[in-house]
């Protein structure tokens, strides 16, 4: 009987050892992935773009262009320049000029504080394939 016992909970805590490892692999899956490109002017002012992509197939992205260097990816639109969806431009730097090519303009909020200049085109979606295809633009 004490041997049929020993048996028994020895599977219930090698299924329950499984049962985590595998939850745990799941919902690492299932966390926000970021990205942060810095992107440096010729006084040495940085800029940079960070990207959040969530959903079960990463799907849903939300961008922002800020000043501001922190880890944390908070979103303030009273300081930073915000974009929902994925990909939502494509860019390219000079000296201290950025140029945005995009299917939509954000706004510049009134305390975005830089000396960065920066310069949103819009374009319809053939032309924003189009310029994809060149060289001269990044994509996030």
């Amino acid at each position: 009987m004490r041997v049929l016992l020993k048996i028994i909970i020895g599977f219930v805590v090698v299924t329950g050892l499984i049962i985590y490892w595998f939850l745990s692999k799941v919902t690492d899956a299932y966390s926000p992935t970021y990205q942060t490109v810095v992107l440096i002017s010729e006084n040495n002012e940085k800029l940079y773009i960070k990207t959040k992509n969530w959903g079960i197939t990463g799907d849903s992205q939300l961008t922002v262009i800020t000043t501001e260097d922190k880890r944390e990816f908070e979103i303030d639109s009273t300081r930073q320049i915000f974009f929902e969806g994925l990909a939502p431009f494509i860019y390219k730097v000079s000296h201290d000029t950025l140029f945005l090519i995009l299917r939509q303009e954000s706004k510049i909020p009134i305390d975005f504080e830089s000396s960065w200049t920066i310069i949103q085109k819009e374009v319809d979606n053939p032309t924003m394939i189009k310029t994809r295809r060149g060289y001269k633009y990044k994509e996030i």
